[in-house]
């Protein structure tokens, strides 16, 4: 008589609050700073789906300095109503960073975190983003002025490494822990990697297992599943999410619902994205004004109609708007087209033309 094995179960994922400075942050899942696309319309998706702290989009403390409070406080656009917001800066000059740093807290920024993982070629010419990493002592007296000048909590993101993963992070991570910064997020590629390659994630938990400070983990997290894995293998006190949110802010409420021990939510019908491409484009409107919003819009609309890749005649058409009427037009009458071109493509059917 054969004896079946155990059925093994796993483990429920127990995460616990991830407390920045007087924030405690939970579920500890944040969507990324990113260029172009960490608006405030955009925050707020994020918070709706269950993030507890959003980012800006980066800003730089030369330009600050430089050109006035104007062109920089456009790109973040900060509201009061919608704290708690970190707010990203980059550059090189200690001074520069602390000066900006005391003018985003007295605007309201929750936390200031600097940005020491930017690849892009003419941000790392300036000697800002990950080229700070072969700078150590640079990089202590940067964190010195900043801690130094302002009360709020104080992260920093950086890189795994410039060319191979770890002699850089272990050095940034050993200075924010003892220049008393309050967490430090890594994005497991180098520079030299940029956004292409495999994140490897063993850099998160050799800093886990070596530093007190918190540690955010970056780069592949694309669904619950690999949210779950990196939190159960790595032991990071948090995730964050960039690329896979973009056009789909649903994967942040997913993974938010994961880490709560709730059911995975359905993923949205093709009326709930198209009605959301529709609120957003509304929201960019009404922050930058209809021609603006509209122009800005574009990168955040190529990202939605992702979902649905036999859609190429309403892509074109929502680009080509330039007015929120046209926009709303394109979508009303594109809606059924688009619903019978989702049913074709999922029967394996050749999908038929869309309809103008």
């Amino acid at each position: 008589m054969s004896v079946e094995s155990p059925v093994e179960t796993k483990q429920p994922l127990v995460i616990p609050p991830l407390q920045i400075g007087p924030y405690s942050l939970w579920p500890p899942i944040f969507p990324a700073p990113m260029c172009g696309i960490s608006d405030r319309p955009w925050r707020q998706f994020a918070r709706e789906q269950g993030c507890p702290l959003t980012y800006t989009q980066m800003v730089s403390s030369e330009a600050m300095r430089r050109n006035g409070r104007d062109k920089s406080w456009q790109i973040l656009d900060m509201q009061v109503e919608e704290q708690p917001v970190c707010a990203q800066l980059f550059g090189s000059d200690p001074e520069a960073l602390a000066s900006g740093a005391e003018d985003l807290e007295r605007a309201g920024a929750a936390i200031v975190d600097l940005n020491m993982g930017c690849p892009v070629d003419k941000v790392v010419r300036t000697n800002g983003g990950s080229a700070l990493m072969r700078q150590p002592a640079l990089v202590r007296d940067i964190f010195i002025a900043i801690r130094t000048r302002i009360k709020v909590p104080f992260t920093v993101k950086f890189r795994a490494g410039w060319e191979k993963y770890g002699d850089e992070a272990f050095t940034v991570a050993r200075i924010a822990q003892e220049e008393g910064l309050d967490a430090i997020c890594i994005h497991a590629r180098t520079r030299e990697q940029k956004f292409k390659g495999n994140a490897d994630w063993t850099i998160l938990g050799a800093l886990k297992k070596e530093f007190r400070i918190p540690v955010i983990g970056n780069g592949d997290v694309k669904c619950t599943d690999s949210a779950e894995k990196m939190f159960r293998e790595q032991g990071v006190d948090g995730a964050m999410i960039g690329r896979a949110a973009m056009g789909n802010p649903w994967v942040l409420g997913q993974i938010a619902a994961r880490l709560r021990g709730e059911p995975d939510p359905p993923p949205p019908t093709i009326d709930e994205r198209l009605d959301t491409v529709l609120r957003h484009a509304e929201m960019m409107c009404m922050r930058k004004g209809e021609e603006r919003g509209l122009i800005e819009f574009r990168k955040h609309v190529v990202q939605y109609l992702r979902a649905f890749p036999y859609a190429r005649e309403m892509k074109t058409k929502l680009l080509d708007a330039k007015t929120f009427e046209e926009y709303s037009a394109v979508i009303r009458e594109g809606r059924a087209s688009i619903h019978e071109l989702a049913a074709a493509a999922e029967a394996g059917e050749a999908a038929p033309a869309e309809s103008s």
